[in-house]
């Protein structure tokens, strides 16, 4: 059986055979059929010789029999089903893979290029929201540091200058009852001339007005009384209690106003109203 399967599949004519059986049935020659399909002798030969890998691609060479069977006028439908059919496109379908990678890559080089982009406008705006909310403090800051020094010459010295204020106002009193007690027994005028003094220096004593502050956390503040005269300046930690008196109003500047409870003249004050993390520049009383 196996032998006469092999006979019969050898006795089968191939494509070739079959295209040369009908060209010499028509009587037409190589030259004669090659003129009207454009090709040389040699590739209608070799299309005969089913030398199909000399003439290029399958697919060309089932051109070349489809035209070749219409100058014949025979069905090219059945000599074109005998041919083999074409190899799987292997390269092109790597080729494919390899262009999405690029895309894809290309799409996340984009992305990646906007997100850092992103990133970069949001730390510029916070360093600057940060650095202009923060440069009034760090130029006051620079300032206490220098004036750290003078201070606490300024508080070392305060006991010492109260001394002598109050040994004054002592010599003062004395000197004045003195001279009292001197005009009562010359002349009863006297009297009346002393009495515009004492009433002026209780006038100075009701004019004078004292602020406590309690400081909850550290804070800078510097404070200047009616006259224009500087009576606190500096950072002040945290517990300190720090008690100043003189003429209003005052001129007042804190670092951290929420840190800092504020009394005048036994009154609290509020000023829970100024922005926080920001100086707070105000004159006391507050003005309603």
């Amino acid at each position: 059986m196996n032998e006469e399967n092999t006979q019969t599949q050898s006795e089968q004519p191939t494509v070739g055979q079959i295209l040369k059986n009908h060209r010499e049935q028509a009587n037409v020659s190589i030259a004669t059929i090659a003129a009207p399909l454009k090709l040389s002798e040699l590739q209608i030969k070799r299309l005969e010789n089913d030398e199909f890998a000399l003439l290029g691609p399958i697919t060309f060479v089932k051109g070349y029999i489809k035209n070749y069977c219409r100058e014949l006028k025979v069905d090219s439908a059945p000599i074109l089903a005998m041919m083999p059919a074409p190899p799987e496109p292997t390269k092109p379908a790597n080729m494919q893979s390899f262009s999405r990678r690029t895309e894809k890559e290309a799409s996340d080089s984009r992305l990646m290029f906007f997100s850092y982009l992103i990133l970069a406008i949001v730390i510029g705006s916070s360093a600057l929201w940060f650095w202009q909310n923060a440069t009034p403090i760090e130029e006051q800051t620079s300032k206490i540091n220098v004036a750290n020094s003078i201070m606490s010459e300024r508080q070392a010295a305060q006991p010492s200058i109260l001394q002598q204020q109050q040994q004054a106002e002592i010599n003062d009193e004395s000197l004045l009852e003195s001279k009292d007690t001197l005009e009562t027994s010359t002349s009863p005028e006297a009297v009346t001339e002393t009495a515009p003094i004492t009433s002026n220096n209780e006038s100075q004593e009701d004019a004078s007005s004292t602020i406590v502050m309690n400081f909850n956390g550290e804070s800078w503040v510097e404070i200047y009384d009616g006259e224009g005269e500087k009576i606190a300046f500096g950072v002040k930690k945290a517990g300190y209690i720090m008690t100043v008196s003189g003429t209003p109003p005052f001129s007042v500047v804190l670092g951290k106003h929420d840190a800092v409870d504020i009394t005048l003249n036994g009154e609290p004050v509020d000023v829970s109203a100024f922005p926080k993390n920001r100086l707070a520049k105000f004159t006391l009383p507050l003005a309603e």
